[in-house]
């Protein structure tokens, strides 16, 4: 089962990186939230047309880690890449990240719940939740 939920993280990050809202339209559950660095909480429909429009740009990510973790209601997924990204007209940049996200399987199908980004320089010290669950 860890291959099939890293096969679908893996998935996550070619469609983001290749702004391929199609494809992260599949993976992603309807109450799917991303929670920014920033701390803000951006809704599924919200960032997904951030890259259609190109307010946020993703050109690359390059795994270096993750792990997989089984929950009473699905799967935990931690995972360090290195992110290139423009985002809101900054210039592009590579950013070490730490991407923790839920993973549940909702009518038959592996669905990304919520999903939380920090720079992995300050992820460690962070004492808010690492992922956002919209119930």
């Amino acid at each position: 089962m860890n291959e099939e939920i890293l096969s679908l993280y893996r998935a996550y990050n070619v469609a983001m990186a290749a702004d391929d809202t199609t494809a992260l339209d599949r993976l992603l559950a309807p109450d799917f939230t991303l929670t920014h660095m920033t701390g803000y909480v951006q809704p599924r429909a919200e960032w997904l047309g951030e890259l259609q429009r190109g307010t946020m740009r993703y050109f690359s990510s390059a795994e270096d880690h993750v792990a997989v973790t089984a929950t009473d209601d699905g799967w935990r997924v931690v995972g360090q890449n290195r992110v290139v990204a423009s985002i809101h007209g900054s210039g592009k940049y590579e950013w070490p990240l730490n991407t923790d996200m839920m993973v549940q399987r909702i009518n038959g199908d592996l669905q990304i719940m919520g999903g939380r980004r920090d720079d992995l320089l300050t992820a460690k010290v962070k004492a808010t939740p690492m992922f956002h669950v919209k119930h």
